[in-house]
């Protein structure tokens, strides 16, 4: 029992020791999914490096500026002090090489212990540590203010030292004025404008600036630097949170609308309104899209409801006489052979119908092939000229083909013919018995015309900006029962600008139609 209860205590304790790493793995997974799905997210994360980079190199410069320049003003205040001091109290130098005065060695020497000692009162006066070394006996140190730092040696020029709690920048006035013609100095303006006659060579004195104020309030510095930085680190935290949460929210409306858009309510469209941005250009396009979408569903549903409309009125009557003979009929020849008529017209509707469907299918599906081939398209006239004149004899037909002479050109022969066929039908559907319908052959500068001009009963403009729609009839045609499907112009259509061809239509009501069909 006893194993078994330190079992359980040592498995709780691992999952206690594991909940932080647990923890850490949820949160850098989290992150991993924010950056990988959220471009909010992402651009907010680099936002934050952004700033953090700028904010820690600003805190890094302000920093080393603030300290360097309170370092040099400590260092110039010392060095002012024993500028000054130097130049009043020992203005005259010693000159030990002289043999004039080795005779005074001892007067020379109680001279140079009063200095020492007026140094030495200085340094305490201003709390200054020095350094005094006799370069005449292999600089051998004289005076140390502060005994120490007597161990940290001689210094070249400058130089840190640490002592205990404090430390100090080490200045050799000797090496200053040794270096003072270098060009190096022009660098640092202090040192090279200090005034070396003022030195009494040939003594080398050191002074041990105390940085511990300086250093105390760069200290300081930082922790405003960090407090601020943190306080300033979380409003912006903060304000590009709310930031990227106003500039994503256009797109969160976006998204929920994509959404709601289904084949139900095709209307839904991307609010536009006060978006200036590249947003608002997604937006429209976007739009637009739709619009060309629902127009191409509606149409497809327009398409089937008029198909089906228009397969239904034969098979119902192909039903009624199937009925009636079934009833009584089959006995009656009369009504057998009305019956046989209808149904053999009805059939035969049914298969025009059903060939314009499957043209226009495969129109839609992109496999409509023409079969291209160089030919006459004055021949070609001719003759459809000779079948109209066969069919038709109610009306005034002129075909003006000859004065161009020969018109080749590269197309499929059937197609055009076809199609050329259905603005001439179309001619003589809407043209009163005994109207006039002239076919002209042109030429322009880059295209052959052929012109089907009629004196029929015209149209509005209404009509015109829908006479190739699919199964579209003006009322004045379905009145009066003009009959075909609606179908022919928009297949004419197809086919000539499968060709690269163009359609000009004039019309105006009561005063007839002109179709002008351009091909190379």
């Amino acid at each position: 029992m006893k194993n078994n209860g330190q079992g359980q205590m040592s498995k709780r304790l691992r999952k206690i020791l594991a909940l932080p790493v647990s923890g850490i793995r949820f949160f850098n997974r989290t992150i991993r999914e924010k950056l990988e799905f959220s471009i909010r997210f992402k651009l907010s994360v680099n936002f934050l490096k952004i700033f953090i980079k700028a904010m820690v190199l600003a805190g890094l410069g302000i920093f080393f500026i603030f300290g360097a320049s309170n370092i040099f003003l400590a260092v110039q205040g010392d060095y002012t002090a024993l500028e000054n001091f130097l130049e009043t109290e020992m203005k005259a130098p010693v000159d030990h090489q002289s043999d004039h005065q080795r005779g005074g060695l001892a007067a020379e020497e109680g001279e140079v212990q009063s200095s020492l000692s007026r140094i030495k009162e200085f340094a305490a006066k201003e709390d200054l540590p020095l350094m005094v070394y006799d370069q005449s006996r292999s600089r051998t140190l004289i005076l140390a203010t502060d005994p120490t730092l007597a161990n940290d040696g001689f210094p070249r020029l400058i130089g840190v030292v640490g002592r205990d709690k404090h430390t100090y920048l080490a200045v050799n006035r000797d090496s200053i004025n040794r270096l003072r013609s270098s060009p190096l100095l022009r660098f640092f303006p202090f040192f090279a404008n200090q005034n070396p006659s003022s030195i009494p060579l040939p003594y080398t004195l050191v002074s041990y600036t105390d940085l511990g104020p300086v250093l105390t309030g760069m200290i300081r510095l930082a922790k405003i630097m960090l407090v601020v930085g943190t306080l300033v680190f979380l409003l912006s935290l903060i304000s590009i949170a709310m930031i990227g949460r106003g500039f994503f929210q256009p797109i969160k409306e976006m998204t929920q609308t994509v959404r709601d858009i289904s084949e139900r309510n095709l209307n839904l469209r991307l609010n536009v309104s006060g978006s200036k941005d590249e947003l608002k250009e997604l937006a429209m396009t976007f739009n637009e899209m739709m619009n060309r979408i629902e127009n191409n569903y509606n149409r497809q549903k327009q398409f089937v409801s008029d198909a089906s409309h228009e397969l239904r009125t034969p098979i119902a009557v192909i039903q009624g006489y199937a009925d009636m003979l079934d009833r009584w009929g089959k006995d009656d020849r009369e009504v057998l052979q009305e019956s046989i008529d209808a149904i053999k017209n009805e059939g035969e509707n049914m298969k025009e119908l059903i060939d314009k469907l499957l043209f226009l299918a495969r129109h839609d599906k992109e496999n409509f092939v023409l079969q291209k081939e160089e030919f006459n398209l004055t021949e070609v006239l001719q003759e459809i000229a000779k079948e109209t004149q066969i069919i038709d004899d109610t009306h005034k037909i002129s075909f003006d083909i000859q004065g161009q002479g020969e018109a080749r050109i590269c197309a499929d022969k059937n197609r055009i013919k076809q199609a050329i066929r259905i603005f001439i039908d179309n001619a003589l559907k809407y043209t009163p018995p005994g109207g006039e319908i002239a076919v002209t052959l042109g030429r322009t500068e880059d295209f052959w015309t052929i012109s089907i001009k009629d004196s029929g009963i015209g149209m509005t403009g209404e009509e015109l900006e829908h006479i190739f729609d699919r199964f579209y009839r003006s009322e004045a045609s379905r009145t009066k029962e003009k009959g075909g499907h609606g179908l022919g112009l928009a297949i004419a259509k197809i086919i000539i600008l499968g060709h690269q061809g163009k359609i000009k239509v004039k019309s105006r009501p009561g005063m007839g139609s002109e179709f002008i069909i351009f091909l190379k």
